[in-house]
């Protein structure tokens, strides 16, 4: 279940050994920044669990804000009724680690006395969470897949940043679409529309070039055209996870940024529902 997954060998030797020892219940802690690949993970466990047969025995909880303690309240009852195939209930949770305090709480009493053949795998890219949920759980830290595992050039890692899940879909266009290609920062806002509306991810991909186009010369680019940038990405009715991923995209692609430190709080500052386009402003505006 694992052999199409290349990396992250210990990990994957670990879960075997766990599918061998056939525990009646268990809790795993998937940690690390790939969330991509830490879900074809879960998912591939998940699938041993329940010997190749997933139907109604597995279920995903996921909230790019955090879980919410009515869906880990809706989660407890599911745990608690016979599984639909009669076997093993499987329950996938996401972004652990912005889980407000009850929502934790309340699944901190899910994974103390997990009912019988109830496996949780949640999913966190930080260990800043309730500790007692780290003691109650094995800790499987993933690390990122480099350019050769994923059988593609440092430029095209670099260009989705690492990202595995995107790289693979990258992957499937590969032939007819060149990264090294550009597209100018004023088209960001049809991007952004085109890849809201269809989902193809060709309009993804040329949203990062037009965010690179705009890094890139940054230095050059007046105040008037900073604010039409950012206004840009308003039109084009970006989502709030979307803008997230837009300052995030930006920030990494700063070799050396002046104020580094500032951008990280702006980074932290975006989990809460601040103005977008403050945000935006704030952030392209600077110098």
């Amino acid at each position: 279940m694992f052999k199409n997954i290349v990396s992250n060998n210990l990990v994957k030797e670990f879960l075997e050994n766990e599918l061998l020892f056939k525990r009646s219940s268990g809790t795993y802690l998937f940690y690390g920044e790939d969330r991509g690949l830490m879900m074809q993970f879960a998912l591939a466990f998940a699938n041993g669990l329940n010997c190749n047969t997933l139907h109604g025995d597995l279920e995903i909880l996921e909230d790019s804000n955090g879980v919410k303690i009515e869906a880990i309240r809706e989660l407890a009852y599911s745990a608690s009724v016979s599984s639909y195939e009669g076997g093993n209930k499987v329950f996938i949770i996401t972004d652990v680690e912005k889980m407000k305090k009850e929502s934790a709480n309340a699944m901190l009493k899910l994974i103390e006395e997990p009912n019988v053949n109830c496996f949780f795998i949640l999913m966190t890219s930080s260990l800043n969470i309730l500790p007692t949920i780290k003691s109650r759980s094995m800790i499987l830290k993933f690390d990122k897949q480099m350019p050769k595992d994923l059988d593609v050039t440092q430029f095209e890692y670099d260009f989705f940043l690492g990202d595995a899940s995107e790289i693979e879909k990258y992957k499937l266009i590969k032939e007819t679409e060149d990264l090294e290609l550009g597209s100018s920062y004023e088209e960001i806002g049809s991007h952004i529309k085109n890849w809201l509306t269809t989902g193809e991810f060709i309009y993804k991909i040329n949203l990062y070039k037009s965010i690179r186009d705009f890094i890139r010369n940054k230095d050059f680019i007046d105040d008037l055209d900073k604010i039409y940038f950012a206004e840009e990405i308003l039109r084009g009715e970006a989502t709030r996870d979307l803008v997230k991923e837009i300052v995030n995209y930006s920030i990494q692609l700063m070799k050396n940024p002046k104020n580094a430190e500032e951008l990280l709080t702006m980074k932290g500052v975006m989990r809460f529902p601040v103005n977008q386009k403050n945000l935006l402003l704030t952030f392209f505006l600077r110098k």
